[in-house]
């Protein structure tokens, strides 16, 4: 198997000041492409640190994946040290030079005399093509590793994330099919809402132990569990043994309906897709709308539902009923209700729920009300109360919840426990079901 490196560079990815994403979309790429990324370096803008890292790698992978350092000016470095690890001169690459003018001209602007280092690449470097920024990017073969003999293939993006995906995938991942033999390993993720992954372990690792007595591929399989609360993502890896045996993807499907039988009522899904593109897809393909009535979530509901492509098909709109004047007057809440249960109560999120597809004409809404906390909190009603409701023209559903984390925390799990209450409901109106979608 491909073995890979993801080299990001740049001081602020170590000082905190920048979040490394790019780290984390490299990574899900090459699980993709089927290249194994044995280890992820960040390194400051140093030059000897950058080489170092270079030099290294070479003796052990197959290929080097490295965002950042290609700007103009003094503190990018990447292209120097590539050079360096290559023992290669920098030299002006005049199709790089090209580019660069043009991306100015595109802007409208004059291009900076410092730009033109963005085209000095290592001597006989492939130059990668930026489609919507200045900084070229450039791949190159290390030297031969005397230990190993391996010749590490290093291609070099730019640190800007939307750059960087790009040229990964209009530039890189064309190469790499060609540079590199690539085999991708057979997977299955589960995901499941309303189990621990302690609990989960204790049902499917016996049907895991029995499937491997039934089916040799299954030896090798490689299953981890990836919680992010209220979520558990269960997944089985097919990864080769050392005899290079593996999983096939059948031997891997065999797993489906033991564990949909066992994860059931939490599991809502086979394979890549979340639950906000799960629900999306559903409604869209019955043609149904949904509208949100939040309180505590703040929007977090209609904002899952609306990063999804293609959304505007079926989500209608959302009230923020912060206030119990806005949940009495847009909504229809029962002051009453409001008097006798408080905001934060299954008559107030009935009420919130029937009222907002009332109020949008939809076929199905969702509410949320609750203690986000940190303040708030009562012993009957303690931080983390959240109630949910879902309905349609048929009746309306609900549940409490008991949350525990920061504010922050609780207000991302109503709005993923929102969505899942929702995704119940099309499933038991036969208009969702668990499935495989990547």
């Amino acid at each position: 198997m491909v073995t890979a490196q993801i080299l990001t560079i740049g001081d602020e990815l170590l000082s905190g000041d920048t979040v490394n994403s790019n780290l984390a979309y490299l990574g899900e790429r090459c699980r993709r492409l089927g290249i194994a990324v044995i280890r992820a370096l960040s390194v400051r803008d140093r030059i000897d640190e950058i080489v170092a890292a270079l030099v290294e790698v070479g003796d052990w992978a197959d290929l080097c994946l490295v965002s950042g350092g290609l700007g103009p000016t003094s503190d990018d470095l990447t292209a120097e040290a590539v050079a360096r690890a290559c023992g290669v001169p920098l030299e002006r690459n005049a199709e790089a030079e090209v580019t660069v003018a043009a991306m100015f001209a595109r802007f409208g602007r004059p291009m900076p005399e410092i730009n033109r280092k963005q085209a000095d690449l290592p001597a006989g470097a492939d130059m990668l093509f930026n489609p919507i920024g200045t900084a070229p990017g450039f791949a190159v073969r290390l030297p031969e590793s005397a230990a190993t003999g391996r010749r590490c293939y290093v291609a070099c993006m730019p640190g800007v994330p939307r750059e960087m995906k790009r040229m990964m995938a209009e530039q890189i991942e064309p190469r790499l099919a060609r540079e590199l033999t690539l085999q991708t390993t057979p997977r299955r993720v589960y995901r499941a809402i309303g189990r621990g992954e302690s609990a989960i372990a204790v049902d499917i690792e016996p049907i895991v132990a029995a499937a491997r007595g039934r089916s040799p591929g299954l030896t090798n399989l490689y299953l981890h569990y990836r919680a992010a609360a209220p979520q558990v993502l269960i997944i089985a890896e097919g990864t080769a043994g050392p005899d290079g045996a593996r999983a096939t993807a059948e031997e891997l499907a065999g797993l489906d309906a033991p564990f949909v039988e066992a994860l059931q009522p939490a599991l809502y899904g086979l394979g890549e897709a979340d639950l906000p593109a799960r629900v999306v897809a559903a409604l869209r393909a019955a043609g149904k709308t949904v509208a949100t009535a939040e309180s505590c979530t703040g929007g977090r509901v209609g904002a899952l539902l609306t990063e999804v492509p293609g959304a505007s098909a079926c989500y209608q709109g959302g009230v923020i009923a912060y206030d119990n004047r806005v949940k009495q007057g847009l909504l229809g809440v029962a002051a009453a209700d409001l008097a006798e249960h408080g905001a934060v109560s299954e008559p107030v999120a009935r009420a919130l729920a029937t009222g907002v597809l009332r109020a949008l004409g939809t076929d199905f809404a969702v509410a949320t009300t609750g203690i986000a906390g940190p303040d708030g909190g009562s012993p009957e009603k303690p931080v983390g109360t959240v109630d949910i409701a879902v309905a349609d023209a048929d009746g309306c559903s609900y549940k409490r919840l008991r949350l525990h984390g920061e504010r922050g925390l609780i207000q991302h799990m109503a709005a993923l426990w929102a969505l899942k209450l929702l995704w119940d409901r099309l499933v038991e109106r036969g208009l969702a079901r668990v499935e495989l979608l990547d």
